[in-house]
């Protein structure tokens, strides 16, 4: 199988929902559920649930008595995996690629990680600050990209297919030396500021919307252009 068939397929799916754990018969073995999500409108329907409390009603619908439920917030996959694997949570949030990863390393363990369910698919695109950058052959080592964790996170592996159609299979990681890992609010903090630290960014909604907002910020490729 091809690099580039083998990504589109861990990638077709943006977003799973995470979980630790093995399927149980309905009591609870738990008094606390810690969940975790990351930033933005990927992220809408976990809000909605935690804002609304619909964990801890649809427990006491199912018989389990009160169940507190704690939320965080990570800034990305890399943070979302270690959070799991260390315990730390129950369920997380991240995109297939991670879930991959993840499973491979518990599969057949105590720990198994199992994808719970898919939570969207949307739009997310690589918008740049440089204008001399019209397509992604255009980076070069004065450039910074921004993605949320490096070689792990979903825009990270569609930066890496987007390089292996531009400039050939065995180069799909040519863009990666100048990837860094930022949580999307601190990467659109970066761009935004025109200080040159950050001069890309493989953004999502709605970070991406505010920095083509702002003049001299475009997008230049997005996940529907790689994937087709």
């Amino acid at each position: 199988m091809s690099f580039l068939r083998c990504l589109r397929l861990c990638v077709a799916s943006l977003c799973c929902m995470l979980s630790l754990g093995i399927a149980a018969p309905a009591h609870a073995e738990t008094s606390e559920v810690r969940a975790a999500q990351q930033f933005g409108l990927s992220y809408l329907a976990l809000m909605m649930m935690e804002d609304s409390k619909l964990v801890e009603k649809q427990a006491k619908t199912m018989g389990l008595g009160d169940i507190k439920v704690s939320w965080a917030k990570l800034g990305g996959p890399g943070a979302m995996n270690d959070a799991l694997l260390s315990g730390g949570i129950d369920f997380g949030t991240g995109g297939v690629p991670s879930l991959i990863t993840l499973w491979s390393k518990t599969h057949g363990t105590p720990q198994e990680v199992r994808g719970v369910g898919a939570l969207n698919s949307m739009p997310v695109n690589l918008v740049t600050s440089n204008p001399n950058v019209k397509s992604i052959r255009d980076f070069t080592d004065k450039d910074k990209i921004a993605v949320t964790t490096v070689k792990v996170s979903t825009q990270a592996l569609l930066l890496q297919m987007a390089a292996a159609k531009e400039f050939g299979e065995q180069n799909y990681a040519k863009l990666d030396p100048l990837t860094v890992s930022l949580p999307h609010p601190d990467a659109m903090t970066a761009l935004l500021s025109g200080g040159g630290t950050i001069t890309a960014h493989f953004s999502s909604p709605p970070f991406q919307y505010q920095e083509v907002g702002r003049p001299g910020i475009r997008t230049i490729l997005s996940n529907y252009e790689i994937l087709g």
